[in-house]
């Protein structure tokens, strides 16, 4: 940075303390250090050199400022700067009219001191006599009053309670209904980009609307000083006979006729003659006004009357409309005019807002904020937002189920279905499974197959959701959805136990939409192959099988939390031929070493889910499929192999999607 010098008369001294300032000033930023400018006039020679103007300080104090009664000395950067540094304060007095120079930029008080020029009309007293507060348009107080009922993004209109868009102060169109937000006492301060004409009260407009022949500006200063246009020639036309025009009566007052609106028109009341703007009509005519489809008039009323002091206010303009927002099955939309009155979303023009609302058991699918706006091109600033159904949400509460596990707390696990089977005249409940969607759930396969892994038919297999009882359309389930099984999708490596179980996976596709509620709700599995389990990490699985080896299916629903274990470990505890034929690929481990809990018979196909940190819910991780066994049936002291979910993340997307539910397509309860 070049040396900053600092000039006073017939001495020259170094500005250390103004060299950060005036280095902003050179790089055209706005960084403004009052302690380190106030009393300086800036002139930029063309060798970057900025000279500094100020009196010869008094000798008496050096390098600073002497009190004119008490002798005290005071910083030379102190003096003329709006506040009083001296006791009897000489350092503010009239003669810092001759004692300093200010800048351009800052704002010069009554009596000569320099100050930001921002803190004029601050509400502050900046000025030692509060001169900075002497010319606003109002008082401080009222404006500290009137700033108070807007928000922080919305400029107050100087009369009345009406809020406006801080985007809609100073663009030339006046916006409030006193015009307040397009005056040189607001506007003059205003920052224009390059690329924008700047009205001569301050306001930022199209770059092109100097002398375009359209009123830019609120004062029309963009149309001052235009040259008009050079007529086109004419062709010469054959004289023709003169005519004798029709006698009319111009009517005593009267109005005179204005522009037809854009994209719409005007029509006098009651007559069908051809009067055209400009044109003058009698008191008591009435205009009616109409716009194009696509638009709407900006005025409540479509009519204006001719009184005998002239028109009833403006004519009204046609603004365009923006796409009609509708409510859907999964979404609630509201529309409003200046984010408080609310609109139909029809009526929606540049502007207006548009807030949405997810219904009960759906929320946004991207988290964004719910709020759009409609533009003035006619368009929305972004899509509505696509809600989805909630998912991975425990619900009630997490009371810790099988083999000695805990009876699950009614409404808990929504995401947990029982898939059963029609076998010897009626429907058992043979498996577990997750709902994934509104149409899918997911399972294991060698609960929808044979022993050779040959998928049964779709008609034996029934599905329900919303179950805490393991019966079929038990009574006691009274919020409970049962559907059948419109198709089986079978991962095509299934073998059953010829290959070890790999690929123990299965989907099933409803044929009824299942209803989202408290108690059905599908699990979360998004994103899954980047979600890694941790050794050591809890997750949970739920299902009705046996509750004691050897004994029974279990009336209700149960849980347990087991622990994610890694495969080495698996391999240690887990009998050495079971662990080489069925840890698999596509397999983990999970559960608690003699510890007498563990998933059992009729557990099969349940979802182990774990939760995720990031944002508190479970997702699907596991699929119950292979334990060990014992002479008395289920190893209760071993863990449990599980299909891992995430090593056929591919294929669950593809059968998700494709089996999506239209929000046309269903109700909510």
């Amino acid at each position: 940075m070049q040396q900053l010098i600092s000039s006073y008369k017939h001495e020259n001294v170094h500005c250390d303390r103004v060299k950060k300032l005036f280095f902003c000033v050179w790089v055209l930023l706005v960084c403004v250090d009052i302690t380190g400018i106030n009393g300086y006039s800036i002139e930029t020679e063309y060798d970057s050199m900025i000279n500094i103007t100020r009196n010869k300080r008094q000798s008496e104090c050096i390098d600073g400022f002497k009190c004119t009664t008490s002798g005290e000395c005071i910083g030379r950067f102190d003096r003329c700067d709006g506040r009083q540094h001296c006791k009897d304060g000489s350092d503010e007095l009239d003669d810092c009219k001759t004692a300093i120079t200010c800048p351009g930029f800052l704002f010069v008080c009554d009596y000569g001191a320099c100050i930001d020029s921002f803190r004029e009309c601050d509400g502050k007293k900046d000025c030692h006599d509060n001169s900075d507060e002497h010319h606003c348009k109002i008082s401080t107080d009222e404006a500290s009053k009137v700033q108070s009922n807007c928000k922080s993004d919305q400029f107050h209109c100087l009369s009345g309670n009406q809020c406006i868009s801080l985007d809609d102060q100073c663009d030339g169109v006046p916006n409030c209904d006193d015009g307040s937000d397009e005056t040189e006492a607001t506007c003059r301060n205003k920052f224009c980009p390059g690329f924008t004409y700047v009205c001569d009260y301050g306001a930022c407009v199209n770059g092109f609307a100097k002398c375009n022949g359209v009123k830019d500006c609120a004062d029309n200063s963009d149309e001052r000083d235009c040259t008009p246009p050079t007529p086109k020639p004419t062709k010469p036309t054959k004289p023709t006979k003169p005519t004798k025009a029709p006698v009319t009566q111009s009517p005593v007052g009267g109005c005179t006729l204005p522009e037809q609106p854009y994209r719409g028109k005007w029509q006098i009341a009651g007559s069908d003659s051809g009067q055209v703007p400009g044109m003058k009509v009698a008191v008591n005519t009435f205009l009616t006004f109409t716009c194009e489809k696509g638009y709407k008039l900006s005025k409540e009323s479509n009519l204006m009357a001719c009184l005998d002091n002239g028109w009833t206010g403006e004519p009204p303009t046609c603004l365009l409309l923006c796409p009609t927002l509708y409510d859907t099955p999964t979404t609630k939309v509201h529309c409003y005019k200046d984010n408080v009155i609310e609109i139909k979303c029809d009526q929606a023009t540049g502007g207006d807002s548009a807030t949405f609302e997810c219904a009960t058991y759906y929320e946004s699918y991207d988290h964004n904020n719910a709020t759009r706006y409609c533009l003035y091109n006619g368009m929305w600033n972004y899509p509505a937002p696509h809600c989805i159904p909630v998912c991975g949400e425990e619900r009630v509460s997490n009371e810790p189920l099988i083999v000695n596990g805990q009876t699950v707390v009614r409404g808990n696990y929504p995401w947990v279905t029982a898939i059963f089977q029609f076998i010897n005249g009626s429907f058992i409940n043979v498996c577990g499974g997750s709902m994934l969607s509104q149409k899918v759930v997911l399972t294991a396969a060698h609960c929808v197959t044979d022993q050779n892994g040959k998928a049964i038919s779709p008609s034996l297999v029934n599905v329900g959701v919303g179950k805490f009882y393991n019966y079929y359309k038990d009574e006691r389930d009274s919020q409970a959805q049962y559907s059948d099984v419109e198709k089986m999708l079978v991962h095509k490596n299934f073998k059953s136990d010829a290959q070890h179980y790999a690929s123990d996976i299965a989907f099933l596709i409803t044929k009824d939409i299942l209803l989202l509620s408290r108690v059905a709700q599908p699990v979360c599995y998004s994103n899954l192959k980047h979600i890694p389990l941790n050794i050591g990490s809890e997750g949970i699985v739920t299902g009705w099988g046996y509750t004691l080896a050897g004994g029974s299916p279990s009336e209700e629903l149960k849980e347990m939390i087991v622990p994610f274990k890694d495969d080495a470990t698996c391999n240690e505890e887990l009998p050495h031929d079971f662990a080489r034929k069925y840890l698999t690929y596509d397999k983990f481990c999970a559960g608690l070493k003699n510890e007498s809990v563990s998933v059992c018979k009729g557990d099969s196909g349940g979802g182990l889910v774990f939760r995720n940190y990031r944002d508190e819910r479970y997702y699907v991780h596991g699929i119950v499929s292979v334990t060990s066994k014992t002479e008395e049936g289920c190893n209760i002291q071993l863990s449990a192999l599980y299909t891992r979910v995430a090593s056929h993340y591919e294929w669950l997307e593809q059968v998700v999607s494709r089996y999506s539910v239209a929000v046309t397509d269903f109700n909510i309860r």
